[in-house]
C-alpha cells in the first residue's frame, strides 16, 4: 500500500485543531526536525490531556503520516513564564 506524502506541519495543525476551543488560534512552525505547536493561553491543557495521552497520540499519528526516513518530534511551544 503506497503511503500518503503529508507534511507534518499541516497534519499537526489539523490534529491541534481538532482538539481545542479555539482552532482559529493554533500555530504550528517547523525548525529543522521539529514542530512546534502553540495554542490559545489556557488550552494546553486540552492539547495535552491526561497523562499526556493527547500530545502523544498526535505524535504517533504525524511520525506514522511521515516519510520513515525522516524523523519528525512535536512539541508544545509554551510561552515562557516571566
Amino acid at each position: 500500500m503506497p503511503r500518503m506524502n503529508s507534511d507534518p506541519a499541516d497534519l499537526t495543525l489539523f490534529l491541534a485543531q481538532s482538539v481545542v476551543d479555539q482552532p482559529s488560534l493554533v500555530r504550528v512552525t517547523r525548525r529543522g526536525p521539529t514542530v512546534l505547536v502553540r495554542v490559545a493561553p489556557g488550552e494546553e491543557g486540552r492539547l495535552i490531556g491526561r497523562q499526556g495521552r493527547v500530545i502523544q497520540a498526535i505524535r504517533t499519528l504525524v511520525r506514522s503520516a511521515c516519510d520513515a526516513r525522516e524523523r519528525v518530534n512535536v512539541d508544545l511551544d509554551a510561552p515562557r513564564k516571566s
